[in-house]
């Protein structure tokens, strides 16, 4: 069934969740040791299912932050896997503490928070609909993503709680101010080793820089691969679909051509609190019989009353909700504005936000496209999946025949079928041969194969193939001819920064006694400039950090700074610590500032204390987590 419907999009998912498991499998426990625990905190447990949720949304967000660039080894340098682990033991202890203190999120404080995230918004108000077909996108549950969200609403309650005794005093917030603003300016020689011409090499000093690092000059590994291709656009010419199914197909997705019926319609909100009394019910209603009183009144400008009466999101847009459809509207509201005539207004409607007064701006009727309409974009679709149905069967056939052989090309001859040879490549370029769209993939494919190894059946972009590693050259240091010229000017750049590092070090010797930069010296003096930078624009930051580090007693910069450019010696010109006129404008800046700083680090030390009262157990594929 899979083979003959390889080209149909829930057969694709099934494959998606199949090589889930299979990588899941190799990260996770070993299913024959019945063990599916990552941790235990405390003696609750934390369940691989919960890391593998809790690793993919960071590797996601790493991700969307890196605009798709993540790599494999970019996910060991950023420790992916341990930080995915250590937030939720962290996350764990939190919400222990939380329950031994007795803290609770209630089922109101919960819809509240959720019916308020904008993602579940439509026009300004929250949408059902949207909010399970986003958590269904998302392989959600509406159980789940409550579950979730009233467990971080809990450690947020926590969090909180802890932070809530921390306080700065104005003190502590004028040093900061001082600490800022505080402005320096410094004398400065720079030995830029591009600027002495006069340096040469020899040939042992090659030979020697050469030996040395040599490491830096190894050849990228190359691979050489065989390889069938089988394209969906090899097999659409052999493609062909009927009238009749095109119509099927139609049918089959008929509401993918249909556009439901809309209103565009403008309101103004009235709130009503969940827990509002009879009074406080009475009073709202009597305020929207007002509302409806003034908008239906001649000449009342229903767009001005909703920005100055409305308490809902779109009173600043004059009420207006835009076009919706049924389902997107709370069902009182939906109901009622689907029944008006254009340019009616609503009496009072209550919906689970208050009462509303509605106005009726246009009706767009139901649209569906025709048969016709559609018929060649239908046929087209259906040609490709076909295609690429066909394309799979006939790698399933090749790979049949040719499984077992040690050589591809000999297997597909045999079988009277193409097999392409490239030439040497390297996993950062690929082979030639392959088209452009699939050729870093097939190389890094073919570089996890052992030579004479053959591929299971690769797809990329719908496209199929079969691979056999033939060759392959391991990373080697070149000989020295094979390289010179490279080696040479980087030999030549080494004995340029080596004289320049050390004139800066014979400079910085001589001012350290206390002497001034000799005559004939080129020392530039900045101007003022503040510890992040402003109005040291052209000075090297590492030279900025330094001057801070310097005073009246320590005027010199203890060592040589290697900056852009070159080496620097840095000497103090001068430094200014302001007063305090300008304080009063960033106070209360500077108060939240230290204030969520001084927070952070309470918040780090006593989630510590935890860590440290606890009882954690890792996997043993985590126990160097501590440790590191």
């Amino acid at each position: 069934m899979m083979r003959d419907n390889a080209g149909s999009w829930i057969i694709k998912i099934l494959l998606g969740v199949i090589v889930l498991v299979f990588i899941f499998l190799g990260l996770g426990p070993d299913r024959n040791s019945g063990n599916s625990i990552v941790a235990e905190v405390n003696k609750a447990v934390i369940s691989w299912d919960d890391y593998r949720l809790a690793y993919n949304e960071l590797v996601e967000g790493y991700r969307r932050q890196l605009g798709g660039n993540l790599s494999q080894e970019m996910i060991k340098m950023f420790r992916l896997r341990e930080q995915a682990l250590e937030s939720l033991i962290t996350s764990e202890l939190m919400t222990q503490e939380a329950e031994r203190l007795k803290l609770q999120v209630t089922d109101k404080e919960l819809e509240q928070a959720i019916t308020e995230l904008p993602y579940f918004k439509r026009d300004g108000v929250f949408d059902m609909t949207l909010y399970e077909a986003l958590l269904r996108q998302n392989g959600l549950t509406v159980p789940q993503f409550e579950a979730q969200q009233r467990k971080a609403m809990l450690i947020s309650k926590l969090r909180s709680m802890v932070e809530s005794g921390v306080q700065v005093t104005d003190g502590e917030v004028q040093e900061l101010y001082k600490y800022k603003n505080t402005e320096a300016s410094v004398r400065y020689a720079l030995f830029d080793p591009a600027s002495y011409a006069d340096v040469t090499v020899d040939d042992d000093y090659v030979t020697t820089y050469f030996a040395e690092n040599g490491e830096r000059y190894k050849t990228d590994p190359e691979a050489r691969i065989a390889f069938m291709r089988f394209s969906r656009d090899d097999f659409r010419n052999g493609v062909s679909v009927s009238d009749e199914e095109v119509a099927d197909a139609y049918e089959a997705n008929l509401a993918r051509y249909q556009t439901p019926e809309t209103v565009e319609a403008s309101h103004i909100l009235i709130k009503v609190a969940d827990e509002a009394t009879d009074e406080e019910e009475a009073a709202a209603r009597k305020r929207a019989d007002e509302v409806y009183a003034k908008a239906t009144a001649e000449g009342a400008d229903f767009a001005e009353l909703a920005k100055t009466l409305s308490e809902g999101p779109s009173a600043k847009d004059g009420g207006r909700l835009g076009a919706f459809d049924r389902s997107s509207m709370v069902k009182p509201f939906a109901d009622k504005a689907f029944a008006m005539a254009e340019g009616e207004i609503s009496e009072p409607v209550r919906t689970q936000f208050g009462w509303h007064v509605i106005k009726l701006e246009k009706k767009n009727p139901a649209t569906e496209k025709s048969l016709a309409e559609v018929s060649d974009e239908i046929r087209q679709g259906l040609v490709d999946e076909q295609a690429e149905a066909d394309a799979y069967a006939a790698s399933e056939n090749a790979f049949d025949m040719v499984l077992g052989s040690d050589n591809l090309k000999e297997a597909g001859e045999t079988a009277e079928l193409p097999v392409t040879e490239s030439a040497f490549f390297t996993r950062w370029k690929g082979p030639e041969t392959v088209p452009g769209v699939d050729r870093m993939r097939i190389a890094k494919d073919a570089f996890d194969l052992e030579v004479g190894g053959v591929s299971d059946i690769l797809e990329y972009n719908g496209t199929y193939y079969i691979v056999q590693l033939m060759e392959k050259k391991e990373s080697v240091v070149p000989e020295l001819t094979a390289v010179k010229e490279a080696v040479q000017a980087d030999a030549l750049s080494q004995a340029k920064a080596q004289k320049a590092e050390a004139e800066a070090a014979a400079l910085l010797a001589l001012l350290k006694e206390g002497k001034d930069f000799p005559e004939g010296t080129k020392v530039t003096e900045s101007p003022m400039f503040t510890r992040d930078g402003k109005g040291a624009d052209a000075l090297d930051r590492k030279v900025v950090e330094a001057a801070f580090g310097l005073n009246a007693e320590e005027p010199v910069a203890g060592e040589v700074i290697s900056g852009n450019g070159g080496y620097y010696v840095v000497a103090l010109k001068e430094k200014k610590i302001p007063g305090l006129d300008g304080y009063p404008e960033v106070s209360e800046d500077l108060k939240a500032e230290l204030l969520n700083r001084k927070r952070s680090d309470v918040l780090s030390k006593w989630v510590e204390e935890l860590r440290n009262a606890a009882e954690i157990k890792r996997d043993p594929r985590f126990a160097s987590a501590d440790a590191e």
